[in-house]
């Protein structure tokens, strides 16, 4: 008599759906023309959130370099590596539909960014709140930045980077979202409001040409 074989997932399985679900039950809410201009600011901090932990799932699911990248205009984009071995050095936009979603409301940019320091913890948790010792909050205004800032998330699960931003929106409500790139902790809380005439929302950023990639020219 044969026994019965069973079958588990795999961490990596698990994590996969958890990210999974987490981007389907946050893009699948209502279109933001329908959304509260009051919810618009809460609902991008969340789908940013998300948008990480895809990120990071996707990564470690296809093998592959994933980034998001942040033009000076406080805009939101997401590329993948072509090729790990042929075109590491070529990154195009993944073609599923997730990945060319709106991840920030109409109303709603990010303002400012602050890197944050490499290596591993100490990290401390005051309060609740996620802090990095000896880093006061001073984050720069994206236009000043003059570059995209890009967060790479490896095959192996890590990321590149850790970092603040300030997500803001056009009624001058703001949230500051911090980035544990060593733990992969995202933590989102509250930060001072400007009054709307005194908001200056960066100027559009040219949408960089998509790379013409064939797998066959790397082969």
């Amino acid at each position: 008599m044969r026994g019965s074989v069973s079958h588990a997932f795999t961490l990596l399985e698990l994590l996969l759906v958890v990210a999974l679900l987490g981007v389907l039950a946050v893009f699948a809410l209502p279109d933001f023309h329908v959304i509260a201009r009051g919810q618009q600011l809460s609902e991008s901090a969340e789908r940013l959130h998300a948008l990480i932990s895809m990120c990071r799932a996707e990564a470690m699911n296809e093998t592959v370099r994933f980034r998001i990248q942040i033009p000076p205009d406080g805009s939101v984009r997401v590329l993948r590596q072509a090729h790990p071995l042929h075109a590491p050095h070529l990154y195009i936009t993944p073609r599923v539909a997730w990945a060319r979603a709106a991840f920030l409301l109409e109303d709603v940019w990010i303002e400012a960014i602050q890197l944050l320091p490499e290596g591993p913890p100490p990290i401390r948790i005051v309060n609740e709140r996620l802090e990095f010792p000896e880093t006061e909050i001073e984050p720069r205004p994206v236009e000043e930045i003059g570059v995209p800032v890009e967060i790479d998330f490896e095959p192996d699960g890590t990321m590149s980077n850790s970092l603040r931003c300030v997500l803001r929106d056009s009624r001058g409500f703001g949230l500051l979202l911090t980035l544990d790139g060593r733990l992969g902790s995202v933590m989102i809380e509250d930060w001072p409001p400007v009054p709307p005439d005194q908001l200056q929302r960066p100027e559009p950023w040219p949408v960089p040409e998509e790379p013409d990639y064939r797998p066959e020219d790397y082969e």
